[in-house]
């Protein structure tokens, strides 16, 4: 299970938000994260051998290992006639070779606008190779549009505070989930299923996520429950036998409710992982297990142990927190309020100053309607006055007033922009993104956050890095580029202009 973004949290530089905005993954790269996690297998890309390196461009796989890919190699004749017997030796010559338990085949660009019958090649020829051979299907655009976008906020607006979203919106996830739909359709199998197991979604959990899910499997175990596997880190044999749990904790929806539709397997869906921060965000995280699974009281049982190991310690760190004023910085309207809730509430984090640094094209490129927008501000005002919260809100504030925030405050929490480092004020880099899912990595997160504080620095403009002037909404974008701020403004009228 690989660490996700793991320059980001080395570097500050990478923050998924501009990965987001500036590099959109074509989806082999999604195909491939989710194929690397596959105990003993080799991919086969259909295309030009460009696409088998293609991957490396990607803003997010710098930093990934150089994976192991066979490419077809095409050539202007096989665009025009196919490639289909290219094809066949390839899987060949890979099973021989390799030995692989699967051999993925993924389609590109090119595959797809020929329409070659890769289901039917793989049909074929596998009774001649050892390997399990798994066709990944296009599923066309493979990022969230825009019209997915708004109506997931849409969704998260007329929701309560407390309200924990999993969004209505599908869409196929950057390659990931096309590789997640194959393993459903072509390699899982019916099984008996074994009351009380479960599987869990082995990607995008964060930073050390090995770490993470192995304390997540130990919580459960203590609740009587077996973790059946991770997926799609697991065997050929671990996935086909999948269907056995008796439920699916997913952070993509789409691949579960495939899952769901040909094995009945009832899932739970972490959307955003910030919207369980904290304290509480545990306890309800296993606490939806629990009536999942019809064993609530069992699983509250064991929370109230592990609640009563840590409770001296949380305590005596929040009273620690409490004696100082912090400013919160933070770039959206639609995750404000959990933002609040993980720092003032669950950290015990007194939030006195907020900034909210909006882009003011937000609501022309999500296609919101005003009413929305409304409801989504009033959101952040619920829950101020339910956790007891009486910051003083400004949007949109100019320098000045950033910088009389900065001042009536101890300490500022935000983001990796190096604007902030210029208020004067020692600065704890937000780890709303840092979730866990124990009580022990919960006070690990504490205990680090106290240590920063405890440290009380303010960050020096000796790096050349924080003396150039950066646009305030795309960083790392400097002010003075004017090219890449009209590539930006091109990107975003052309994506206005989408439609579902």
């Amino acid at each position: 299970m690989q660490d996700y973004y793991r320059d980001q949290t080395y570097m500050g530089v990478h923050p998924s938000a501009m990965v987001h905005r500036f590099g959109v993954n074509g989806k082999l790269a999604g195909n491939l994260a989710a194929i690397q996690e596959v105990a003993n297998t080799a991919t086969i890309m259909y295309g030009p051998k460009g696409c088998a390196y293609g991957y490396r461009t990607s803003a997010r796989s710098r930093n990934t290992p150089f994976y192991d890919i066979v490419s077809v190699n095409f050539q202007d004749q096989d665009v025009i006639f196919g490639a289909e017997a290219k094809l066949r030796k390839t899987l060949l010559e890979v099973d021989k070779r390799q030995k692989p338990e699967l051999i993925f085949i993924l389609p590109t660009v090119v595959s797809d606008i020929i329409n070659d019958d890769l289901e039917g090649i793989a049909l074929d020829i596998q009774s001649q190779v050892q390997a399990k051979i798994v066709v990944v299907k296009s599923q066309v655009f493979s990022h969230m549009d825009k019209a997915n976008r708004a109506k997931f906020l849409k969704e998260k607006a007329q929701q309560g505070v407390n309200t924990r979203c999993s969004p209505n919106a599908i869409y196929p996830g950057c390659g990931y989930v096309e590789v997640m739909d194959a393993l459903v359709n072509k390699v899982m199998e019916p099984q008996q299923v074994q009351p009380l197991t479960i599987n869990v979604e082995s990607f995008i959990w964060g930073y050390m996520a090995d770490v993470k899910l192995r304390r997540v499997k130990e919580l459960l175990e203590k609740m009587s429950l077996r973790v059946n596997t991770f997926l799609p880190a697991a065997t050929l044999e671990q996935i086909r036998t999948a269907p056995r749990a008796q439920l699916n904790i997913v952070r993509r929806k789409k691949w579960a409710l495939t899952m769901e539709e040909r094995f009945g397997t009832d899932f739970l869906h972490v959307a955003n992982m910030y919207e369980w921060h904290g304290l509480q965000g545990i306890r309800d995280f296993y606490l939806e297990i629990g009536k999942k699974l019809d064993i609530a009281s069992q699983v509250e049982q064991v929370l109230d142990l592990e609640e009563a190991r840590i409770s001296r310690r949380y305590q005596e760190l929040r009273a620690e927190f409490s004696r100082y004023k912090f400013c919160l910085i933070a770039g959206g309207l639609d995750g404000l309020p959990e933002y609040l809730k993980a720092y003032h509430q669950d950290y015990g984090m007194p939030i006195t100053q907020v900034c909210l640094i909006l882009n003011p094209r937000f609501q022309a490129e999500t296609g919101l309607d005003a009413k929305t927008m409304e409801l989504m501000e009033q959101k952040i005002y619920q829950c101020m006055e339910q956790i007891g919260c009486q910051a003083e809100v400004r949007i949109n504030p100019t320098q000045e007033e950033l910088q009389q925030a900065a001042e009536l405050s101890d300490f500022i929490i935000c983001g990796s922009n190096p604007r902030y480092n210029g208020l004067g004020k020692p600065i704890i880099p937000s780890f709303i993104d840092t979730p866990v899912f124990d009580f022990t990595s919960l006070l690990e997160l504490m205990e680090d956050t106290a240590t920063k504080i405890r440290m009380g620095r303010v960050i020096g403009s000796h790096l050349l890095l924080k003396r150039l002037e950066y646009d305030p909404l795309y960083y790392p974008t400097e002010d003075s580029d004017e090219n890449t701020r009209a590539s930006r403004e091109m990107y975003s009228r052309m994506w206005r202009l989408r439609r579902k």
